[in-house]
C-alpha cells in the first residue's frame, strides 16, 4: 500500500477513534468548573483571535503613512463583531451541553445499554463520514482550477494593483480567473486571442500588450498545463 494511503487510513482511524472516545464523555456531568469551561473557552479564544484580525487590517486612515500598516486598536463595530461571534460560541457551547444529556437521557428511557458507548460511536461515525464527503468533494491536490489561475494572474499582475496589499483584495482578478477556468474547462489550453478577450471584457484594453510577448508566452504555457486531458471525466 503507497505511504500516502496508509497515511490516509490512520489518520481517518485517528480521527473518528478521537471523536469516539471524545462522545463517550458524559460532558453534561462533569463538574461545574469544567462545563464553564467547555462553554467559555472556545468563546474567548474565538473572541481574541476575531479581535487580532481586526487589528491586522490596514487603517484606511493611514494611507499616506506606510509605516502605520501595523497593528491598530479595533473600532467600536468590529469589537461588536468580535464579541458577537464570542457570544455565537457561548450559546453553542451551552446548546451542546443540553444536547449532550438529552441524547443520553433519551437512550436510557428507551432501555439502550451503555448509552455513552452508542453516544460515542454515533460520533465517531458521523466524524468519519464527514471527512469522506470532504474527500470526495475536494479537487484532486486540494487547489481548484480556478485557483490556479488566480495565483497566476496574482504572480504576473497585469495591471500593477499588487493584490493583498494596500487594501487591494487578494482575489482582486477573480472575475478574470474565472472566465479562463471556463475556457480550460473545455479541455484546450485558451490562446492568447481569448486572453486579450477576457482582459478587455474587464478593463476596456488586451492583455498581451500588457505582459510583453515573454510573458504572455509563460502565462499561456502554464495556463496550458491546467487543461484537464478529458474535461468530460
Amino acid at each position: 500500500m503507497p505511504q500516502s494511503q496508509r497515511s490516509r487510513i490512520l489518520s481517518l482511524a485517528v480521527g473518528t477513534a478521537a471523536a469516539s472516545g471524545l462522545g463517550m464523555i458524559p460532558v453534561h456531568r462533569l463538574p461545574r468548573p469544567v462545563r464553564a469551561g467547555y462553554v467559555a473557552l472556545p468563546a474567548v479564544l474565538t473572541t481574541g483571535v476575531s479581535l487580532l484580525a481586526q487589528q491586522g487590517r490596514p487603517d484606511p486612515s493611514a494611507d499616506d503613512d506606510p509605516s502605520a500598516h501595523g497593528l491598530r486598536p479595533p473600532t467600536v463595530p468590529e469589537t461588536a463583531i468580535s464579541l458577537a461571534l464570542g457570544g455565537l460560541m457561548v450559546g453553542a457551547g451551552v446548546a451542546g451541553l443540553r444536547l449532550d444529556g438529552g441524547a443520553e437521557n433519551f437512550l436510557r428511557r428507551r432501555g439502550v445499554p451503555a448509552p455513552r458507548l452508542w453516544i460515542g460511536l454515533a460520533t465517531g461515525a458521523v466524524t468519519l463520514a464527514s471527512a469522506l464527503f470532504d474527500e470526495r468533494t475536494a479537487e484532486p491536490g486540494g487547489t481548484s482550477t480556478q485557483e490556479q489561475v488566480l495565483a497566476l494572474l496574482t504572480r504576473e499582475d497585469p495591471m500593477a494593483l499588487a493584490p493583498g496589499r494596500d487594501g487591494v483584495p487578494e482575489d482582486e482578478y477573480a472575475p478574470e480567473a474565472e472566465a479562463i477556468a471556463e475556457l480550460l474547462g473545455t479541455g484546450a489550453a485558451p490562446t492568447a486571442a481569448q486572453l486579450d478577450e477576457v482582459w478587455e471584457q474587464w478593463f476596456s484594453q488586451p492583455l498581451s500588450p500588457l505582459l510583453g510577448t515573454g510573458r504572455m508566452d509563460s502565462l499561456l504555457e502554464a495556463l496550458s498545463a491546467l487543461a484537464p486531458e478529458d474535461p468530460g471525466a
